[in-house]
């Protein structure tokens, strides 16, 4: 018994050996098959990933092939490719996966990342909020933020007849409204007057009056209002405190749009319960954190009402924004599509609650555009920290500030900020609770030249539009030679200088310089770069400064010299334009023989004075009033240049109108020697034909006499040729030259000189410029 129970575990024991060894030949013969399936997964996906960095490569060296000329453009694109790499990563693969997803997959999956990036935001931006919204295209923010507030209003307020009034400053971009209006019905703008010089700021008592009065009215409310933390062109900030305060008494929506916004971000500690004032805000996050293809983020300060509805009504709304948005949206992948089956399927699982359920239109959104919106975002979060993802933003400011501070050291230069009209902004502006006084930065720079310390400034007559073209000047030189600081050119009312004794309604329109290092990530700026600007900048001031004075006393400067005029050129950046006049020309008196003979002298003057100076050129000849050229002066560095430029056109007119005079005289002489000669040649033709007789002078007879009767070669009366010497100034004959085979010449002591005595140089190889008629008896000679 006892041995078969010993023999029962040892065959137990045999069994189980069996059976082990048996799973260990099938396991051996199972890996074995698993490692070929592993290594032709391996195969393939090494192949496809050599695939997709082949035609990668491809593609970026194409591209960049267009940019060989230009390293240095080549460069930027690398750089800001290689940020978008290390920042964001290649997002498109996980993004192409997530839109395969079913999309009840996809709502429980998109929760955990979602919360993540909020809670990223917050902690990164300082902005406390519920929920986020993604959007490729800036209008399509403002529609998602109007959407929800009306829905939210008409749930509590039976309005949905009446029009919703947005109240927006006289600026607001006029595409977005248009877009804003055709998309949604029910909505209508109205513009915070402003003075002229704060038109992209709301004026908050404007605003309550307006508030107060449409209160009232029959066909429309009082809806939202959209403030600027940091306007786009000139970067001013509206207080959004007291507007929010203003928003809260009357129960409106305020939304808040601008790059401040974002700027919380670079404080170093602040209080869990400072927020930005306002119930909704949108910010680019492409400038603030320098990184391409990223959404703009809007986040939602109010908290979120859950607002019940027809789960049939919220499937129609979707669709209807997806339809609204046309070309503002991409359209999503069709496995992310809801079909009105799959609701009521879902609303039959969910105890038939009367149709109506809690709606999460945001996630629905979100998951009904393309997700890597939202996965670019998420990737940053985990890539990147606070310190480099806001390097470009710090980086940004402190390049405004630090050009600011450059440039308000030169005195010709204002810098067109705020802080001498509103006093420093804080951030106790633009946010509500415990807000440190740290000041709000600057997001752009506007400057222009304007003075008024100029000698003689009354003698300008338009002071206004003269500095105006003096700061064309100065763009275009500056564009040309700092290309990678992205220089614009802004016209506008409040860039104008103003006397004490004018008003607002009297201006006209100036320019002025603009710097945004914060929308421009391919070019990379440092500081000594800066420092170099700054110093052209002063080197600039100081010409243009120079021109300004010169052109003052222009008038004054001219009367010295008594050949010389100033001609009024409005419309010239430079000093101004000069004509030469004469001796021997009354400029009152003018014909069109004394035209010509200045339009001559002036064009003279100009092709010899441009050979060493670049300040002149030629203009005129255009108007119908004065066709008449004169001289152009432009820019000078010095002062006293315009004396030295002055003495240079009266010295070269003098000579010029002696050179051509001298031109002029010896024409007239040339003309009359020309007149003689033909006169003494016809004498002796007629002489000659008198010795011979009428017989050789007949075609056929001729040759006959000759035949006959040879005339004379020798004789006295044969006829020669005449030359007129220009050393000289006398018509001789040229039997001299035809015996002596040379050119005699014979210096008389009444010729003609030029320039007071000085010898006649000519470009020719010889002195003697010789207007010879060859023997008319020679010529006739028979054969």
């Amino acid at each position: 018994m006892d041995e078969k129970i010993e023999q029962k575990p040892n065959g137990l024991n045999d069994s189980s050996t069996r059976l082990k060894s048996l799973n260990t030949k099938n396991l051996s013969a199972t890996n074995n098959i698993n490692d070929d399936v592993d290594d032709e997964v391996d195969d393939h996906s090494n192949q496809i990933a050599e695939l997709n960095n082949r035609i990668k490569n491809d593609f970026i060296s194409y591209c960049l092939s267009f940019l060989q000329e230009d390293e240095e453009a080549r460069e930027c694109v690398q750089i800001v490719w290689n940020k978008y790499l290390q920042c964001v990563g290649d997002v498109a693969m996980i993004s192409a996966f997530f839109d395969t997803l079913p999309f009840n997959i996809k709502g429980s999956v998109f929760q955990k990342y979602q919360n993540e990036i909020i809670e990223w935001c917050r902690n990164l931006f300082h902005i406390n909020c519920d929920t986020l919204l993604y959007s490729t295209f800036y209008s399509e923010t403002f529609l998602r933020i109007i959407r929800y507030a009306l829905k939210q209003t008409n749930n509590e307020n039976n309005l949905s007849l009446k029009k919703a009034i947005i109240y927006v400053s006289i600026d607001f971009d006029t595409n977005i409204k248009n877009d804003l209006l055709s998309s949604i019905s029910n909505i209508k703008f109205e513009h915070i007057q402003n003075d002229v010089l704060h038109e992209d700021i709301i004026d908050i008592n404007q605003l309550e009056e307006l508030i107060k009065r449409n209160l009232n009215d029959i066909d429309s409310y009082p809806f939202m209002v959209i403030a600027n933390a940091g306007t786009t062109l000139v970067g001013r900030c509206d207080e959004l405190t007291k507007i929010k305060q203003l928003c809260n008494q009357y129960n409106l929506w305020l939304h808040g749009i601008g790059d401040l916004l974002g700027s919380l971000a670079l404080l170093s500690t602040i209080k869990e319960n400072v927020n930005i004032s306002c119930d909704s805000l949108t910010i680019d996050i492409v400038k603030l954190l320098g990184i391409q293809n990223l959404p703009y983020l809007t986040f939602f300060i109010r908290p979120i009402i859950e607002i019940k509805q027809d789960k049939r009504r919220e499937y129609n709304s979707i669709q209807n924004e997806r339809l609204n948005n046309g070309n503002l949206s991409t359209k999503s992948t069709t496995n992310t599509n809801i079909s009105p089956s799959t609701i009521t399927n879902n609303n039959n699982n969910n105890n038939n609650n009367n149709n109506s359920l809690v709606s999460h239109s945001f996630d629905d959104i979100i998951l009904h555009s393309p997700s890597i919106s939202f996965l670019s975002v998420w990737s940053i979060s985990q890539r990147c920290s606070k310190t480099h993802v806001l390097y470009h933003m710090k980086h940004s400011f402190d390049l405004t500030n630090l050009l600011i501070k450059k440039l308000k050291q030169i005195k010709t230069l204002k810098v067109l900020i705020d802080d001498d009209n509103q006093g420093i902004l804080t951030y106790k502006r633009i946010c509500s609770g415990d807000v440190p006084d740290d000041r709000l930065p600057n997001t752009v720079i506007l400057f222009r030249f304007e003075t008024n310390d100029v000698p003689e400034i009354g003698n300008l007559d338009d002071l206004y539009n003269y500095i105006d073209l003096l700061n064309l000047w100065l763009f275009d030189k500056l564009s040309q030679q700092y290309p990678k600081m992205n220089l614009e050119l802004l016209k506008g009312i409040q860039f104008q200088m103003l006397k004490s004794d004018d008003n607002c309604s009297n201006r006209i329109p100036a320019h002025a310089i603009r710097f945004a290092p914060l929308e421009h990530l391919l070019d990379v700026i440092d500081g000594s770069e800066i420092q170099t600007f700054s110093d052209n900048m002063q080197r600039y001031s100081d010409i243009l400064l120079a021109t300004m004075t010169a052109r003052a006393r222009l008038s004054s400067s001219v009367a010295k010299y008594e050949n010389l005029v100033s001609i009024p050129m409005p419309n010239w950046a430079g000093i101004g334009a000069i004509r030469y006049i004469p001796n021997d020309i009354n400029i009152n008196e003018q014909s069109n023989v004394s035209s010509y003979d200045i339009n001559t002298i002036q064009a003279e003057l100009a092709r010899k004075l441009q050979a060493n100076d670049s300040a002149f050129s030629l203009g005129g000849g255009t108007n119908e009033h004065d066709s008449m050229f004169y001289l152009r002066l432009g820019m000078i560095r010095k002062c006293d240049d315009l004396d030295v430029l002055l003495q240079k056109i009266s010295d070269n007119g003098k000579e010029t109108e002696t050179s051509l005079k001298y031109v002029e005289d010896m024409a007239e002489k040339i003309k009359v020697g020309i007149e003689k000669v033909q006169k003494d040649l016809q004498n002796e033709n007629q002489q000659i034909l008198a010795q011979e007789g009428l017989l050789r002078q007949l075609p056929v007879i001729s040759n006959i006499m000759s035949w006959w009767s040879p005339s004379p070669t020798t004789s006295p009366l044969a006829m020669k040729g005449r030359s007129f010497d220009l050393n000289s100034g006398r018509i001789e004959s040229t039997e001299d030259t035809y015996v002596y085979r040379m050119q005699i010449d014979k210096q008389s002591p009444h010729a003609l000189t030029h320039n007071d005595g000085e010898t006649v140089t000519l470009s020719t190889s010889t002195d003697l410029a010789t207007n010879s008629t060859d023997n008319i008896a020679e010529q006739q000679q028979t054969q």
